[in-house]
């Protein structure tokens, strides 16, 4: 037993604090953590515990506690544990928010910049309370490694001690999704100037053979019928890449444009009017893509911040989108399809007519398909919670055209039964392996 400290095996103990000179109030505190985290660690749980602990004046941050996955992912032993993480990192990344737009400025510092930057880090964390970060890991010769870093920073100012009680967890196939994804990005802004310019090219080309008309009328629906080809590949690709950064969501905008494509063909819409509002409800989430991974995927509430963050992804969308040149207005309804009939809504607080059809259309759809359908946070509620939802807000939230008309498909005629026939039951948030720190 470590002396006046019950209940905890110094056999197990490699740190500093419980057998040095502080204070009794620091000593108990700290056991206690132990305690509850070698418990915690023992009922079986995923999570990577440590406690960490630091002097004000000291640059030195040493580890009270350590738990087993932790020992065994540096490889070395508990003492040693502080030193080989810091010997392994090779990078680290930050994402803040910035100012009254809720930006996401992702801050990466490189192995040779990270001496100078632990002292700020430390600083910010003492007046934050908390720390978020995520590191990329070189131990030994095995794979680089990714760890989201989460912990609380509580202060013993009688003892000038800070310990970090915090959570590590492993993000490697996140980190990597984000790093494609930028090169997805990029892709998609090289082939969308590149069709540009070759829809340019053959446009000249059909002019100046106009006066062939039966040749021209052969080479225009050749054209026409390339162009429909490539716009629809252009739009599986984009659809595809922002349900590959949000795996929890995916299936999302195909569910979302057969429920807006029934509800317009319900109200009667003219068709060309209707292949928009599909074209825009396949790439309607576009705007995630700007998102990082952990705020998408993240289980439990969302803070303020990260709420107003998500709530750009329509700006961001429309930004991306308003450069094709679409023969519908699909970059408006991206933009729109959050908006509320009372004005409520976002990002532009649009109302009753100022509000475009499709992006009408496609808010019912959107809510109807996220109620029903399961979510990190929770389960998915049921299609009747959904359509109970509407109809209570209908004319207040939503358009009321479109609401009767959904309520018509899934109530008189199946279509709810098809729709969600293949979603899996099976509810994918593990409550234990998400508690963070």
């Amino acid at each position: 037993m470590i002396h006046d400290v019950p209940m905890i095996d110094s056999g197990q103990y490699s740190g500093r604090i419980l057998i040095g000179s502080y204070s009794r109030r620091l000593k108990n505190r700290l056991a206690e953590y132990i305690r509850l985290y070698r418990s915690y660690e023992a009922s079986g749980s995923p999570a990577v515990l440590y406690i960490a602990a630091w002097r004000e004046n000291e640059r030195e941050v040493w580890y009270e506690f350590v738990c087993r996955k932790f020992v065994a992912l540096m490889g070395c032993r508990p003492e040693a544990v502080a030193d080989t993480f810091r010997r392994a990192i090779i990078e680290r990344r930050i994402y803040r928010c910035t100012g009254t737009t809720s930006a996401v400025m992702k801050e990466v510092e490189g192995r040779e910049n990270l001496s100078s930057a632990w002292q700020t880090l430390r600083e910010e964390s003492k007046n934050s309370g908390e720390i978020e970060a995520v590191y990329k890991l070189a131990v030994d010769d095995r794979i680089p490694l990714w760890l989201k870093d989460q912990a609380v920073i509580e202060p013993f100012d009688e003892d000038g001690v800070f310990l970090s009680r915090g959570c590590l967890t492993i993000v490697s196939n996140e980190m990597e999704a984000e790093d494609e994804l930028q090169r997805h990005r990029d892709d998609l802004e090289a082939m969308v100037r590149a069709r540009t310019s070759a829809m340019s090219r053959l446009n000249g080309q059909l002019m100046r053979e106009i006066m062939d008309r039966k040749r021209a009328e052969i080479k225009l629906q050749q054209t026409v019928d390339q162009l429909a080809r490539s716009l629809d590949e252009t739009i599986n690709v984009i659809s595809s890449t922002v349900e590959v950064r949000d795996p929890y969501t995916a299936g999302h905008q195909q569910r979302v444009t057969e429920i807006a494509v029934a509800v317009a063909q319900e109200m009667g819409l003219p068709e060309e009017q209707v292949k928009g509002l599909q074209m825009a409800g396949r790439i309607h989430d576009i705007g995630k893509i700007s998102i990082p991974s952990e705020i998408l995927c993240k289980p439990g509430r969302l803070n303020q911040a990260e709420i107003q963050l998500i709530r750009r992804h329509p700006d961001v969308g429309y930004d991306i989108l308003r450069k094709i040149d679409f023969p519908w207005p699909v970059a408006l309804a991206v933009q729109q399809h959050h908006e509320k009939m009372n004005g409520s809504g976002y990002p532009r607080g649009l109302s009753g007519g100022d509000i475009l059809m499709e992006a009408r259309i496609l808010s019912v759809a959107d809510v109807v398909e996220s109620i029903s359908s399961h979510r990190p946070y929770r389960p998915g509620l049921g299609i009747e919670t959904a359509l109970e939802e509407i109809a209570e807000h209908r004319s207040v939230l939503y358009d009321p055209d479109a609401v009767d008309a959904c309520l018509r498909i899934f109530r008189e005629k199946g279509f709810g039964e098809r729709l969600f026939a293949s979603q899996n039951p099976v509810w994918p948030f593990d409550a234990v392996g998400s508690t963070g720190a």
